[in-house]
C-alpha cells in the first residue's frame, strides 16, 4: 500500500465532500462577511486549539481580504496576562469565561462588527462567553465546528450561531492506518481549505457589488505597504 497516496485520495475525499455539502453555507456566509464589511464592521476572529489554523487562514495575509481581525490568546502571553502552558499545554483557559474581558480589553471594537468562532467541541466556557456577549449586542456569529466532536462533547455554541461550517473530521481525527496504528489528520487540511472558499467567495462579492476587492498584496511586491495600508487604516487599531 502506498501510504502517501492513500492518504491524499482521503484528503480529495473529505475536500469534495466539504464543497458538495457546505457550498450554500459557504456562499451564505462569504455574503455575512461581505455586508458586515460594507457596514463599515471588521470580521472578529476566536478560535481554539487546532482551529487557530483556520483563523490564520483569513487573518491578514496576502491574497486575502482586509478586514478580518484575529482576537487571540497569545497577545495576553506576551502581556503576562496568562501563562503559555494555560494555553498550549493544559488548556485550562479556555474554561474561564471571566478571561473574555481581559482579552478583548486588548482590543479596539465596535457593534459593527460580526465574530466567527472555531471550535471543535464547541462547548468551551471563553467560546461560550464570546457568543453570548455578541448574541446580546445583536452581532452576527458564524461557528466553526467538528460536529462529530460537537455532538459528542454536547456543545451549545450552535444555539447561539446565526450560520454553522462543519470541520466534517472524523473523532478522534485519525486519517490512514499505518500497520495497524492510526496515524496523520485531515481536519486541519480541509478546515483551511474551506476558510480559502469563503475567501474566493467574498472576493466575488466585492466584485460584483463594487467592481474591485479589498484584497492584501504580498510585501514582495513593489508599492505592496503602501496599498496594504491604504486597505486597513481607516479602521485604525481595528485592524492590525
Amino acid at each position: 500500500m502506498d501510504i502517501r497516496k492513500t492518504y491524499l485520495d482521503l484528503l480529495k475525499q473529505k475536500i469534495e465532500y466539504a464543497y458538495d455539502t457546505q457550498l450554500d453555507k459557504i456562499q451564505k456566509v462569504a455574503t455575512m462577511f461581505g455586508e458586515c464589511m460594507d457596514n463599515g464592521g471588521v470580521v472578529q476572529l476566536f478560535a481554539v486549539k487546532h482551529g487557530i489554523e483556520f483563523a490564520n487562514e483569513l487573518n491578514y495575509r496576502a491574497g486575502g481580504i482586509a478586514p478580518f481581525h484575529k482576537q487571540q490568546l497569545a497577545d495576553m502571553m506576551i502581556r503576562h496576562m496568562c501563562t503559555k502552558d494555560e494555553v498550549y499545554k493544559t488548556g485550562e483557559i479556555y474554561n474561564r469565561p471571566e478571561v473574555y474581558d481581559q482579552l478583548t480589553s486588548l482590543y479596539e471594537l465596535d457593534d459593527r462588527d460580526m465574530y466567527v468562532l472555531v471550535s471543535e467541541r464547541g462547548n468551551e466556557p471563553l467560546v461560550l462567553e464570546y457568543a453570548k456577549r455578541a448574541k446580546a449586542k445583536g452581532q452576527k456569529i458564524v461557528a466553526v465546528v467538528n460536529m462529530k466532536y460537537y455532538e459528542k462533547y454536547g456543545g451549545t455554541l450552535l444555539d447561539y450561531a446565526d450560520e454553522y461550517l462543519d470541520m466534517q473530521s472524523e473523532c478522534p481525527d485519525l486519517a490512514v492506518d499505518v500497520d495497524g496504528v492510526k496515524a496523520g489528520q485531515t481536519g486541519t487540511t480541509v478546515t483551511n481549505i474551506i476558510a480559502q472558499m469563503l475567501t474566493a467567495e467574498l472576493y466575488k462579492y466585492f466584485i460584483e457589488k463594487h467592481g474591485s476587492a479589498p484584497v492584501l498584496l504580498s510585501a514582495n511586491i513593489k508599492g505592496a505597504d503602501v496599498h496594504n495600508n491604504g486597505l486597513t487604516d481607516p479602521y485604525g487599531k481595528r485592524v492590525h
